[in-house]
Parts: structure tokens; sequence; C-alpha cells
């Protein structure tokens, strides 16, 4: 009887009767965790030790041991809370915990400041679609020894009063922000990650931190040219979400994905440049390049910032100016640099509740619903540049096209929330969804745009942020990685039968390689931009390309700024033979006829 008493008492007692049983229970706790941690992941930190030859002994150490003291400094004021407080925090602390842990069963690593950013800005749709995406069950086998831990934390003695908590927390609390400011200046972002919840609370103040380094000034502003007439001709700009190039029959797929596209071609009315490189794995960094021109990597010198967006340019040559952002990508960026109030340039713009507004459903027409409305604009009149951030096919694909038999091309598919299954059918399945996505929002988009516009002066530059890596090498996610294959983006130009600048298009030189970084001279070029107004030396035209131009491509996967985690690779000339192609998976119905 008296060992069951004993038994049913030891945790509670040996937290009270020690002196300090809130810092005893936080250490405990703390050194707990960080074993646990050491074991699920093993490979983490072999990597962390050999940084030891790297950066000495003694700086290794002493990294290590201000990592440690951070979780303990985290529970530590955990102990503080009042009870009732506590368990609501407890309760929070296991659901981060679940989110980091499925973030590194997907990606192999924690949440960077540049995933957090993009968590907070994105629509909510994607962010319920992204978490679907990383979760998986055996998350919850993980997680057990952290939540198991976090529980030895609910023993601890509270503080008696609101001061005394006040008083105690201050230390800890300036401990936890001075330390990960040492930590941004000083060590690689990636690196030192001994618990999912410091990891989290690292990534979310790196994240004001680089705020407050980041340039919030106004931009370069262009010379004073007399005002420009309106345009007889339009422009439109598609910047597409997570298409593929190479998923394009237009590109030598061997399914029918773009037919309309193709008969487009044949027609002359399209110009295809072939697979182009992204400038980036993640969809904020593409188009802080695609709209600015900016071309080093990282931008460390701010100039997605600085630079005139296109709007500008567009305004100088008199063109109306509207961005058309339904996927909330950089629009949102664009309002928050000016304040919420007009972005310079930009005469209007539409979301995806401006849609709704006008009793369009997007969830219904999909991108069509968006190709709708450029048709009607472009009828009344000429004169537009319109930028659009298209849905696309961001995951889960199965969202992105209707549910009925003419838009089920290829099956088997996954079902609707379904999470990758990196597995033969699981990426037979996988690769179906994807490209009757491609189908309807890619080839479907443009034969609503296309027959649906009546006035023919137009031309549409076409592309998309990022491809994706539909589980080629086993992987679980799409993007967000430096996968050359991510980088696998479409490119071409589509005209109407009376653009009045055709002469240009069909001036592109044979053989010629395309990035990102040579779209935005490629707009100014067709807006006819004088050189005396372009105040950037931007990458070259398209139309100034030759074949012995672009022999590396650069690209970046990670922070914009090189705050944080980030790695710049290239493209090379000739490429790998398995770059810029992609292949079905089994054989999907309807495979013979299509």
């Amino acid at each position: 009887m008296g060992r069951e008493y004993v038994s049913e008492m030891f945790l509670p007692d040996a937290f009270h009767q020690t002196p300090h049983p809130r810092a005893a229970s936080a250490l405990v706790a703390a050194l707990l965790s960080v074993l646990a941690d050491s074991v699920l992941r093993h490979r983490e930190y072999r990597a962390l030790l050999a940084l030891r030859t790297v950066a000495g002994s003694m700086r290794f150490l002493g990294l290590f041991a201000l990592v440690f003291l951070q979780v303990a400094a985290l529970f530590y004021l955990v102990t503080l809370l009042p009870w009732p407080l506590r368990v609501a925090v407890l309760l929070f602390a296991v659901f981060l915990v679940i989110v980091q842990l499925s973030y590194w069963l997907t990606l192999n690593q924690f949440m960077t400041a540049t995933d957090l950013f993009l968590a907070l800005t994105v629509s909510g749709n994607h962010r319920v679609e992204a978490i679907l995406s990383f979760f998986t069950p055996r998350v919850f086998f993980y997680a057990l020894p952290y939540v198991l831990v976090l529980s030895l934390l609910l023993f601890a003695p509270s503080a008696t009063t609101f001061r005394e908590t006040l008083t105690l927390s201050l230390l800890p609390a300036l401990y936890l922000v001075a330390s990960n400011y040492l930590l941004f200046r000083r060590v690689p972002e990636r690196s030192f990650h001994l618990h999912p919840l410091t990891s989290f609370l690292r990534a979310a103040l790196c994240c004001r931190f680089e705020y407050h380094h980041t340039y919030h000034g106004p931009r370069d502003v262009l010379p004073d040219v007399s005002p420009s007439p309106r345009p007889l001709d339009s422009l439109i700009y598609v910047i597409d979400e997570s298409v593929r190039g190479s998923n394009l029959s237009l590109n030598g797929y061997p399914r029918a994905t773009t037919p309309f596209l193709q008969s487009l071609e044949e027609r002359g009315l399209l110009k295809n440049l072939g697979i182009c490189v992204a400038a980036s794995s993640f969809s904020h960094v593409s188009n802080a390049y695609l709209l600015t021109g900016h071309n080093t990597f990282p931008d460390q010198d701010f100039r997605t910032g600085k630079n005139p967006t296109i709007f500008d340019y567009a305004k100088k040559m008199g063109y109306e100016t509207l961005y058309i952002d339904v996927n909330q990508i950089y629009l949102y960026s664009l309002l928050k640099a000016a304040g919420d109030g007009p972005v310079r340039g930009l005469d209007r713009w539409m979301n995806d509740k401006t849609f709704k507004d006008l009793n369009i459903d997007l969830e219904t027409t999909k991108d069509l619903g968006v190709a709708r409305i450029i048709s009607n604009l472009l009828n009344k009149n000429s004169g537009y540049f319109i930028l659009v951030n298209k849905r696309g096919l961001h995951f889960h694909y199965r969202s992105s096209y209707p549910d009925d038999p003419a838009s089920v091309v290829w099956q088997p598919v996954m079902k609707a929330l379904q999470a990758i299954d990196p597995s033969e059918a699981g990426r037979e399945k996988l690769v179906n969804t994807y490209d009757n996505g491609i189908r309807f929002q890619v080839d479907e988009f443009f034969r609503e745009l296309v027959t649906g516009t009546t006035h023919k002066n137009y031309a549409v530059l076409y592309t998309s942020d990022h491809g994706q890596t539909l589980s080629e090498h086993g992987q679980a996610y799409t993007h967000m990685k430096p996968d050359p294959e991510i980088v696998d983006v479409p490119e071409f130009i589509v005209s109407g039968e009376k653009y009045g600048k055709q002469a240009l298009l069909d001036g592109i030189g044979p053989g010629i390689r395309v990035s990102h970084l040579n779209n935005f001279a490629t707009l100014l070029d067709l807006m006819e931009v004088p050189l005396s107004l372009r105040v950037r030396t931007y990458e070259k035209s398209i139309f100034a390309l030759t074949a012995e131009d672009n022999s590396e491509r650069p690209y970046m996967s990670g922070s914009l700024h090189g705050f944080g985690d980030y790695v710049v690779k290239s493209i090379s000339s000739p490429a790998a033979a398995d770059w810029g192609v992609s292949r079905p998976v089994g054989t999907g119905s309807n495979d013979c006829e299509n």
C-alpha cells in the first residue's frame, strides 16, 4: 500500500520538494526533450556534430548550451502560468509539435522564417491544404515522447501572484529574444534545432527580425516623360501556379494535356519558348523577381523592394493597369508595402473576394472565371496591361478541375484530400490527377480566353511561378526545396490574330534558353519602353537572346533577402538528361485515345 502511494505521488512530490521546483521541472523536461529529439531525429544530430570540426569545439558547445537553455527557459515560462492557462498553452504546444513534426517528416526540416511568413500571408485555403498535404498519421508516434515530456510541466507549482509571474518571466523572456537574435545574426538558420517548440519560436522571432532589417521605403521613380496615349494593343502577363513545363504536350509530353495550345501554335498564334527556369522554388520569391526585374540571388540589396514595378512602366506607356491575384501571391506584399493605400502605377486590382462580389464562384469555374473577366475587358477597350496570378495547380490537384467525366481524362486519380503517396501506384494517381488539372486549368483557360475575346490586338506572356516534383524521386513535398524539377516551368507567348507587334514575336531567335529573369525586359520591349526610361540594367529580353546566351540559368530556394536559409543553384547547358522531361506513370485510362 505504501509503495503504491509513493509511486502515485512521485512526480508531484519530486518537483514540489526541490528548492526551486519550477526551475527543476523545466530543466528535467528540457533534458528529456533533447534526449528524445536526439533519438527521433538522429540524422540531424549527426549532421550537427559534423559542424564541430568547422566551428570549433568550444563554439559548438557554447551554441549547443545556448539552444538547450532556450528549451529550459521556454519550459520555465510555462510553469509560471496558472494551471488553467497552462493547460491551454500546453495543448497549443502539442498542436505546434504535431505541425512541426509533420513538416519535418515531409521536408526533413522544421519551419523556417520564410515558411512561417508564407503560412501567415497565403490564403486560408492554401494554409489548410498545406497542413493536410504534410500530415501523416505516423506523426502521432513521433509526437508522443514530446507530449509526455510536456505533461511533466503540469506538476510544477505555479507562481502565486501576477506580480511574481511577471517578475520571474522577465529574465527568461529576455534570454529567448536575445539568444535568438544572436542565432539570427551569426548561425545558419538550419543549424542547432533541439526541439520543435523552440525551433518554431526561433522562426517566429527571425521572421520579425527579418522584417525590421528589410527595406520599407519608396521605390525608385521613373524619369518624367510626356504622357503617352492609350496604346491600341493590350498586354496580359499570366503567372500561373505550380505548373510544370515538361507536363505540357506542347513541350513533348506524351499525353495530350494541351491540345488547344498546340492548335494555336499550328496556326502561328503561339510562340513556344520551351522549358523556362523559374527564379525560385517559392512563389513569393519568383513573383518578387518577375514583377521588378531584379537579377541577383539572393536579394541582399532589397532591389525587389526598391526597383520600379512592371506597373510603373506600363502606366508610363499609357496602359491602364490591372492586377488580378486570386491566389494571394504578391498583391498582399504590394498593398502592405504601400501602407494599404494605392500601389504606385496600379489603377485597380482584383482578388478572390472581388470575384465573389461579382457573383463569380471560382470554386466552380476555377481559372475559367478569370479568363472570362479578361475577355470582357479586352472586348470593351484596348490599352490594358493585366497581370494575373492564377490559381493553377496548387496541391491538392484534385480541386483544380471539375468532378465531371469530361474533365477526368486520365484515371485513376487521387481523392480530394489524399496525401502524397510516393509509391508506384500512388504516383500514378498523383500524375493522372495533375495532368487532368493541366488540361483544365491551362489548356481550357486559354481556350476560354482566346475564343471569348473578339478584340484580337493582344499578346499574352505566360509562365508559372514554379513547377512540382510529382514525387519523381520519392519526394513527399511538392515544391519549396532546391530540386531542379521544381524550377521546370513553361513559357510561351499567345497573340491575337490582329496583334500589331507580331513582327517582334516572329523575330525570336531559334534555340534560345529562357529564364524568368528574361521576362521583365521582354515586357518592356512589348510595351516599347525606350532605353532612356529604363532605370535599371535588366537581363536580356527574349527578343535579344541568342543560342549562346543563358548557358547557366540560376535560381534560388529559401530566404528572399538571404537572412535565413537559402541556396542558389543553376541549370547548366547542356542540362542533365532527365531535366525538363516528365513521363506518365503506368497506363492511365484514355492514354491511348489522347
